[in-house]
């Protein structure tokens, strides 16, 4: 039920990721930078609420936390299509929706990242993982498809209502889950700014933590901005109609199906830690032929580029989150999470806004080409750090669901692990 939740879930997110931007720019009118700026909305509450939801979720039973979260995001999004329906919808108005929704994804995801390794055992973790992001990908790859019909057809605002269908059937699909997780400690004497900068120390002078965070920062940092500027790419430069956008974008699902399919794989050809080091810089080179796309044959450059892009995502993530979740102390992982999901994604609407700015000064396709250059850079601290001499990022044998240190483990391997995206 947990599986079937998130990849619902997904789905729903994967037809809103098109629908809102196709809302603003065609029923509102809105400019590039007015797109970035709801965009931004939508991640913002990782820079506000991401240390401190670390916290929050250790004090709270998880289960019901997501459901909560799910019934909230559902609420949100459904007044879109109704005040479009009363002509008062706006573009503060999809900012606000977006804060409201990122706020409970925030928690959700924390919350959601940190009960699985109490319903799997910890040697499990990589296929469990996999398995998650693999369905996952298959939503998004559908997702984006059947957005662009239906946007199409009975346009974007409508369309959300699959979007606000998708939590409450998450909702109740984690109703169903028998596991019933162990009542969270409160200790009223605890303070929140001790415990939030336990879980900051700890992975910052981890040093296999602290190099996959700043790649994956860096990922996420120039990531935000190419994801911004991608559908005004596809509509305003490439002049293509929704559903051909939403088959496009449905391409960014199968590259991440791929990843999640054979990071496993590659893991155990070459070890975890040199999977992660060719996700990062494989993805990144590929990720160039984007902006050398071109209507006609030219869109066999948009996607090779975008499918090895995500596919590369996607390993990295797989790989960064199944390590952290072996290794962290049990009590810890919330907080952990959350921190590198703090300065991970706390980058993000700085991105999108960035990746906004830019376009509207230098044109889209000049925009993007800088942002691809720049993220050809973002590998660097795995080469030039620690985590470069290891082949494994974890001996998965000896992982016992949180009680082997990161850098326990990195003296038995060999390669990096990614951090998270």
């Amino acid at each position: 039920m947990l599986w079937f939740g998130s990849t619902i879930s997904s789905f729903g997110t994967a037809v809103t990721t098109v629908a809102f931007p196709i809302v603003a720019l065609v029923n509102l009118k809105a400019t590039t930078f007015e797109v970035s700026l709801v965009t931004a909305a939508g991640v913002t509450a990782w820079l506000l609420l991401g240390l401190s939801a670390g916290v929050w979720v250790e004090r709270t039973e998880r289960r019901r936390l997501m459901i909560a979260c799910d019934i909230v995001r559902a609420l949100a999004l459904a007044t879109v299509p109704i005040t479009l329906a009363a002509g008062a919808l706006t573009v503060a108005h999809l900012v606000i929706v977006a804060l409201i929704i990122g706020t409970g994804s925030v928690l959700y995801d924390v919350a959601n990242q940190t009960y699985l390794p109490s319903v799997v055992p910890a040697q499990d973790l990589v296929s469990s993982n996999s398995k998650l992001q693999a369905s996952q990908s298959a939503a998004q790859t559908a997702g984006p498809a059947l957005s662009g019909v239906i946007v199409q057809f009975i346009g974007a605002a409508l369309s959300l209502l699959i979007d606000v269908g998708t939590y409450v059937l998450s909702a109740l699909m984690l109703l169903r889950v028998r596991h019933r997780e162990a009542a969270p400690q409160r200790n009223p004497s605890e303070r929140m700014l001790p415990q939030i900068r336990e879980g900051l120390r700890y992975v910052w002078n981890d040093p296999v933590f602290r190099p996959l965070l700043i790649v994956v920062t860096g990922l996420n940092l120039f990531g935000s901005a190419f994801d911004t500027l991608l559908i005004p790419f596809l509509l305003r430069d490439m002049k293509m109609p929704p559903a051909q956008i939403g088959a496009l974008l449905a391409l960014a699902g199968v590259g991440a199906l791929l990843g999640a399919a054979f990071g496993p794989l590659l893991t155990r050809k070459v070890g975890s830690a040199r999977a992660i080091m060719i996700a990062a810089v494989v993805g990144p080179w590929l990720g160039l032929l984007v902006p050398a796309s071109r209507v006609g044959w030219g869109l066999g450059f948009f996607v090779i580029g975008l499918v090895g892009r995500e596919a590369g995502i996607a390993m990295y993530s797989l790989l960064a989150r199944s390590f952290r979740q072996m290794t962290a102390p049990r009590h810890l992982l919330a907080r952990i999470t959350a921190t590198v999901r703090f300065v991970s994604w706390g980058v993000l609407p700085i991105g999108a806004v960035g990746g906004g700015a830019l376009g509207q000064l230098m044109g889209i396709r000049s925009a993007i080409w800088v942002i691809c250059i720049a993220l050809l850079f973002t590998p660097l601290p795995l080469m030039l750090l620690s985590v470069r001499k290891l082949q494994q990022l974890i001996d998965e044998g000896s992982a016992t669901g949180g009680a082997a240190s990161p850098r326990t483990a990195s003296v038995h391997s060999v390669s990096g692990n990614g951090d998270k995206r």
